[in-house]
């Protein structure tokens, strides 16, 4: 069947070309083309709407459309006789179109035809030549987010020029910029062809082609977005450049701000006729002032016998180095317990800080596990500083989420039932072989007073100081040396990295001298090792040996021994260890063997008996569905003796513990869990527990848990019950519990507060380094992933971001009102470590409004005219279907100008007032029906008014 469809030309606007259909032979022909103009038309918002159009409202008088003069030249070339084009023009059968009409559909200069946009008998059109350039840049200067390769590499500002020969403006560059960006200049000159002379990129700012200095590299920009992509080949990128990497002189120091997290904990106890009530309230404090920040930590603790008393701890202000990858420190702080054992000082102390390379190393920290046999009190003290408090509930708990790793020192736990009975045990914490890439070098030096809390006396001035260096792939080389007014030591080691594990071994020598004369020197041999064996399932992370003579001190044991002297005491009378073996491994057993674990360490010392031992021994396993784990818990004393699981000192304990988890429902995520574990400990009997835990809600922010205990020994029988919730600014928790002489409750709050240049915000815990972001008039919005949401005052706190890398934050804006738009939906950032920044997303709070609209005449406006805010003069809408406008407003009342071409009868004006708003609205249009009055400056063709009612 022969096609009806035909393709005509005629004249359009000056330099523009009308395009219709083509007989169906040459529209065979255009096709491919014709598909892709067609492709990058329906990009536009005009286009979609001509589209609906052509289906939806008729036809009616055309205008011309220009998608660029080629075309229009092509076409016309196409209609003369092969004579008059020349046989090089001549098509042959089933060839493409003509390059000229190629690169006219590449252009990006289009003109719509109205025909597409028939508005009806009267024949009325649009203008629609506002979307004719959309890519023209204006010359000034931008502010936008760099991204190199598809990563975000900062924000700059950018100056974009007029070059001859370019319609719209260049942006320029200079050195610094693509240094910034990690474009290697050196190897980018190496890389040009090697047949033209060298074309070094010139000092100053460059407004060229980057690919001419750059080889392959491309630079566009995104003016919507506000946002400049620069491609650039991998091999011209520095090999320090990766995903998160970010340059220094992109780092975010933050604002102003004070800070504050608290832990507070109430347990209280009924037993034997004595009631017992402490309080205890964990404090971290902190100000940021620039670059600088102040830090404060402490303790307060209250109970009716004793009052309340507050435990000082460290106070310090500390800023970073960028150029030398470091920080420093005056104040109270810790050595690090990396190499010599840590000691707590009041001085200056500066360090490297491997967050601040492209591949940053995390501080490795223990994890304290144990079992509860009630609503337990737990807490955590490291070189007597009480560090960590919680209430537990019954069963095995597990502690992760310590924040002592750069302090080092072993953590002494105390699990304190609610009947009063405690429990002590020791979780070892020295960190692992410190292996650094080749080239990489890690410092740190140390001068102060020393300030542990075990010192009575006036302490000794101390000066320590450690050198790592990476030499190659295989080996790392470290040593250090530590002085005290009657102290010295040094210390020469090395590790290794092999197929077997990593390896490290170091040698101390020392010589003290106490007040009454005694001298002691001796030497500490120290071997370490670890390994993970993905193959076999065993995990070494931990497993070191140290043999200390007779006569060696470490810096904190002569101190201590130095203080004890001038007391009164004798050299013997201070235990010197002499051999130390920690251990922390773990095993699977094949796919479906379940998993094993040791944690601990053992203790000797040269002039005490017996063997000082704190270890954990567990193995647990899941069998369709369930999960059941056994452990064993061992904490002896030095001065015992005894076997291993015997000893006659009453302070030793071995506490074996079964447990046993069963999911109650059909879902395993979200089921409430039948939980039954039984303990075993040489001195209290045998306890046997089952309860139920569970979430309260869909999202899992509260859970629950009921439990009962039956004790063998006592005949006893008890009751406990838990409730947490956590909320965005505050995780609240309470617990109860009733058993044969005793009784107890406890509660607790924990969340952070900050004080930033918009006003004070709640949010959960914080950690050292944070955001606050701003999203104004959208309360409810979520921020991040860590579940914070923007409060009635517009602001939100991030409470943990990663220092000196990338920091992608995305607002959720589903729970939003809907009269509110985001302008910018996420936001990059690379702060410094401890900064508070600041996070905008632009927002516009406009209500959706639906106005069904008529001329005075009764006729229809003419789709996709544009509804423009008469006093701003502002698009605020457009024209849909059947004479809707679709708009929204910022206003409650106001005039919108409708138009649909440049003369003044293609224009009228709507004068609107919205009903007030309903109290918690926060979706639906509003709805609302007027006329479109003439202007007075033309009118709305009014001859054709003339004479109509």
């Amino acid at each position: 069947m022969q096609s009806s469809v035909r393709l005509v030309r005629r004249p359009g606007p000056p330099g523009g070309t009308v395009v219709a259909l083509a007989p169906a032979s040459r529209l065979e022909r255009l096709a491919p083309r014709l598909i892709g103009a067609v492709a990058a038309l329906a990009m536009s918002p005009v286009a979609w709407a001509a589209a609906t159009a052509v289906a939806g409202q008729g036809s009616g008088s055309r205008q011309s459309i220009d998608i660029g003069a080629q075309i229009g030249e092509s076409l016309a070339q196409e209609k003369k006789p092969a004579q008059e084009r020349g046989a090089e023009h001549a098509p042959s059968p089933g060839s493409e179109p003509e390059p000229k009409l190629l690169a006219a559909l590449d252009s990006k200069r289009v003109v719509f035809d109205s025909y597409m946009l028939a508005q009806g008998p009267e024949g009325l059109t649009i203008d629609t030549s506002r979307f004719e350039r959309p890519d023209i840049v204006a010359p000034g200067r931008y502010r936008v987010e760099l991204h190199v390769n598809g990563n975000w590499r900062g924000t700059e500002d950018m100056e974009f020029r007029q070059v001859a020969g370019k319609e719209s403006a260049q942006a320029c560059y200079d050195r610094d910029l693509l240094v910034r960006a990690g474009v290697d200049l050196a190897r980018s000159a190496r890389g040009q062809d090697p047949d033209r002379p060298p074309n070094p990129l010139p000092e100053g700012l460059v407004c060229d082609d980057i690919g001419r200095y750059v080889p392959g590299a491309e630079l566009k920009f995104d003016q919507a977005e506000q946002r400049v992509y620069l491609s650039v080949p991998q091999y011209y990128l520095r090999l320090t450049t990766s995903k998160n990497y970010v340059d220094p002189q992109s780092w975010d120091s933050g604002v102003p701000a004070v800070l504050l997290n608290y832990n507070t904990n109430i347990f209280t106890t009924e037993s034997q006729g004595r009631n017992t009530t402490q309080a205890y309230a964990g404090l971290n404090l902190g100000a940021n002032l620039g670059p600088l920040r102040l830090r404060h930590n402490g303790t307060l603790t209250w109970s009716p016998q004793s009052g309340s008393r507050y435990q000082r701890g460290y106070i310090y202000a500390q800023t970073d180095l960028p150029a030398l990858r470091s920080q420093l420190l005056v104040g109270e702080s810790s050595t690090s317990g990396e190499l010599f054992d840590a000691v707590s000082f009041r001085g200056a102390q500066i360090f490297s800080d491997d967050r601040m390379l492209p591949e940053a190393q995390r501080y490795y920290a223990p994890v304290v596990r144990g079992t509860a046999s009630s609503n337990a009190r737990v807490s955590v003290h490291q070189r007597g500083y009480l560090v960590y408090e919680t209430t537990v509930a019954p069963g095995p708990f597990e502690i992760d989420d310590l924040q002592v790793a750069s302090y080092g020192g072993d953590l002494q736990v105390t699990v304190t039932e609610a009947n009063g009975a405690a429990r002590v045990f020791v979780v070892p914490f020295a960190t692992t072989v410190q292996l650094l890439r080749p080239g990489v070098t890690r410092y740190s030096m140390t001068a102060g007073k020393a300030s542990d809390l075990s010192l009575r006396g006036s302490g000794q001035y101390i000066v320590q100081g450690t050198l790592q260096h990476g030499i190659n792939n295989m080996v790392t080389g470290y040593g250090g040396v530590a002085v005290a007014s009657n102290y010295m030591s040094g210390l020469l080691g090395g590790a290794l990295n092999t197929s077997f594990g990593g390896f490290g071994a170091d040698v101390t020598w020392a010589r003290a001298t106490v007040p009454n004369g005694d001298s002691l020197r001796g030497a500490s041999f120290r071997v370490s090792y670890s390994k993970n064996l993905p193959n076999s399932g065993t995990n070494f992370s931990l497993l070191a040996y140290r043999y200390s003579t007779g006569g060696f001190l470490g810096l904190r044991d002569a101190l201590m021994l130095h203080d004890a002297v001038e007391r009164g005491a004798t050299t013997d009378s201070y235990a010197r260890m002499r051999s130390r073996v920690d251990a922390n491994i773990s095993q699977q057993l094949g796919a479906s063997g379940g998993s094993i674990y040791l944690n601990g360490s053992s203790l000797q010392y040269w002039n005490q008996r017996g063997r000082a031992l704190s270890f954990t021994l567990g193995y647990s396993n899941q069998w369709r569905g369930n999960t059941y784990s056994l452990s064993v818990q061992r904490v002896q004393n030095a001065a015992s003796g005894g076997a291993l699981f015997g000893g006659t000192s009453s302070a030793n304990s071995t506490l074996v513990s079964l447990n046993l988890s069963i999911p109650l429902g059909k879902s395993a995520r979200g089921a409430p869990v039948l939980n039954t574990f039984a303990t075993h400990d040489d001195r209290s009997g045998t306890q046997v527990s089952t309860g139920v835990a569970g979430r309260l809600d869909e999202g899992g922010k509260g859970s629950y848990s009921l439990s009962g205990t039956y004790d063998d020994r006592r005949h006893a029988t008890s009751g406990n019950a838990s409730i947490n919730y956590r909320l965005p600014e505050v995780t609240l928790g309470a617990s109860i519990g009733q058993g044969q002489g005793y009784r107890q409750a406890s509660a607790s709050a924990q969340g952070g507060l900050v004080m930033h240049p918009g006003g004070i915000s709640m949010a959960q815990t914080l950690s050292e380094t944070i955001g606050v972001a701003h999203v104004a008039d959208a309360p409810g919005a979520q921020v991040g992933y860590g579940g914070a949401r923007v409060g009635r005052s517009g602001y939100a706190v991030v409470p943990s971001l990663t220092p000196y890398q990338l920091n992608s934050i995305d607002v959720d804006p589903r729970d939003m009102p809907e009269d509110v738009e985001l302008k910018v939906t996420s936001r990059s950032v690379a702060p410094r470590a401890g900064a508070v920044v600041m996070l905008t997303y632009e927002t516009r709070r406009a209500r959706p409004v639906l106005i069904n609209s008529r001329m005075p005449n009764g006729e229809l406006l003419p789709f996709a005219a544009a509804a423009i805010d008469a006093e701003s003069g502002m698009a605020i809408g457009a024209v849909g279907q059947g004479s809707r406008l679709v708009v929204r407003s910022e206003k409650d009342s106001g005039t919108i100008r409708v138009e649909w071409g440049r003369k003044p009868e293609e224009r009228c004006a709507i004068d609107y007032t919205l009903p007030a708003r309903a109290e918690g609205k926060r979706s639906g249009y509003e709805m609302l029906d007027l006329e479109c009055r003439p202007l007075p400056d033309g009118g709305v063709n009014n001859k054709k008014l003339a004479g109509r009612p």
